[in-house]
């Protein structure tokens, strides 16, 4: 019986559900200012605010991005995007983690056709481990092990999505060393614009 279900209800109550589109990605070793770099965003358009204000703001280009980024765990940086599908590329994963970094995402981008998305554990441009979500056994990477000392206790075979859902957020929290919190969502971060322009032509989503 699966009752462990207090990270996905800490999303939920912040708006994140699954009629939410949901990306997010963990990196090691940047300042948000060069993750923010790294993805594209326009520098001019950084501005601090919390969660609920994201959706204000100034970007009327169809196709821009928006991400709102923040210090999740010493030496991690937490990014969430709300628009745009740049944390989900391939090669910004590459980008983010080329200089030996470490980065991990979780999804949902249309959760009511494809569900949770794999958990992707991706190292200096590599992907190491993606963890099928809902089925710990089922596995793939050149390192299909190497998240395993982290998933002791964890459901991710549970009754239900949301206890899952919760499983991979603590199993995240367990790499960096921080959960996912009510801190941490409460808190002020830097909102970025990254311009449709910005990405090359015909550039599309390649995960």
């Amino acid at each position: 019986m699966d009752t462990d279900k207090d990270l996905w209800e800490l999303l939920v109550a912040h708006g994140i559900d699954y009629d939410t589109p949901f990306r997010s990605i963990w990196v090691e070793g940047l300042e948000v200012e060069e993750v923010a770099r790294r993805l594209g965003a326009d520098p001019s358009s950084a501005r601090a605010c919390g969660w609920r204000e994201i959706v204000t703001g100034s970007y009327t280009e169809h196709g821009d991005g928006v991400i709102w980024i923040g210090p999740q765990a010493p030496g991690w940086v937490q990014v969430i995007q709300l628009d745009g599908y740049d944390a989900w590329r391939w090669r910004s994963w590459v980008e983010l983690t080329r200089d030996g970094g470490r980065l991990l995402y979780l999804g949902w981008p249309l959760y009511e056709l494809e569900g949770v998305e794999d958990l992707e554990y991706v190292v200096n441009g590599e992907v190491m481990t993606t963890l099928v979500v809902g089925d710990p056994e089922e596995r793939d990477g050149t390192d299909p092990d190497a998240l395993d000392a982290y998933l002791d206790g964890l459901a991710f075979q549970g009754d239900t999505a949301a206890a899952e859902v919760t499983s991979a957020l603590r199993l995240i929290g367990r790499v960096t060393g921080r959960e996912l919190d009510q801190a941490w969502l409460n808190g002020p971060h830097t909102r970025y614009v990254i311009p449709a322009s910005a990405r090359e032509e015909g550039d599309d989503h390649d995960v």
